[in-house]
């Protein structure tokens, strides 16, 4: 399924990475499947990706290796907020030659206390992504988010490029969307002025009226944000987290047309499509 585009990347020094926050503060709207999958597909069509693991239940790490590495964001954190870097040289793990990503674990949860009482605490990890050289190495960069407003995501947001945001095919699916944009407008005025909305992708799509409903309400309400490309309801993502493959390497998989197609919607839109 590999698409190699005649693309302007960072390969060729002409473009940055995009750093691209996948966040909502509703659990369960497909998230993880989201960054793991649109991730897995852009490598497949000649992107170099890095995903990151910015939630503590750390479903994205267990997505890609099963357990949580010895060391992971958690710990980089720790250093920078104490001064030190020695993370630089072993934070980033290989998926695949053009999948890269960075880990997490529990810990991750108590770090924000320690964000609290950190100056400039909000761009810990921009200093990180520096320090790292992350947008030189990169075409794109994918950072699952936790489901919750705090100092975390101000960290994420502050950092990112854009923000896209799953929203599930259910009556609840509207609960926090304001609050979040909210969220983005404060940190657009006061840290990040760069931050864009990259788009709400639909999940968990299926043929009932309420999927029909909330397809009409989001449309309604957020026009120039929903993307075209929907991510159906199916069994397969369950599969694939259980079994840790991507949905493209599962045989007949009617989900990987779907994220692929977002791969694709997301590229055309940055101009490499």
């Amino acid at each position: 399924m590999k698409n190699n585009h005649d693309l302007t990347s960072c390969h060729a020094g002409k473009k940055l990475a995009k750093v691209i926050a996948i966040t909502n503060q509703k659990g369960g709207v497909g998230k993880t499947t989201t960054t793991m999958n649109l991730g897995y597909s852009l490598s497949q069509q000649g992107f170099k990706v890095l995903l990151i693991d910015f939630d503590p239940q750390h479903n994205l790490t267990n997505y890609l290796e099963g357990e949580a590495h010895s060391f992971t964001i958690s710990e980089a954190i720790a250093e920078e907020i104490s001064g030190e870097t020695e993370y630089v040289s072993s934070l980033i793990q290989k998926y695949t030659e053009s999948l890269h990503y960075i880990p997490t674990n529990l810990s991750l949860s108590a770090i924000e206390l320690k964000l609290v009482m950190t100056n400039a605490r909000e761009y810990i990890l921009t200093d990180i992504l520096t320090n790292l050289k992350i947008r030189d190495q990169y075409d794109y960069v994918l950072i699952d988010c936790m489901p919750a407003l705090n100092m975390l995501l101000i960290n994420v947001i502050t950092a990112v490029d854009s923000i896209i945001v799953p929203v599930e095919a259910s009556y609840g699916a509207f609960e926090g969307l304001e609050q979040l944009f909210e969220y983005v407008k404060m940190v657009q005025k006061r840290l990040n002025r760069d931050l864009k909305i990259e788009g709400i992708v639909y999940t968990k799509v299926n043929n009932t009226k309420i999927s029909k409903e909330v397809r009409e309400k989001l449309q309604d309400i957020y026009p120039n944000l929903l993307l075209s490309i929907e991510i159906k309801e199916l069994t397969e993502a369950r599969k694939s987290y259980a079994e840790r493959i991507p949905l493209e390497e599962m045989k007949k998989s009617r989900l990987a047309m779907d994220y692929s197609n977002l791969a694709t919607e997301i590229a055309v839109k940055r101009g490499q499509g």
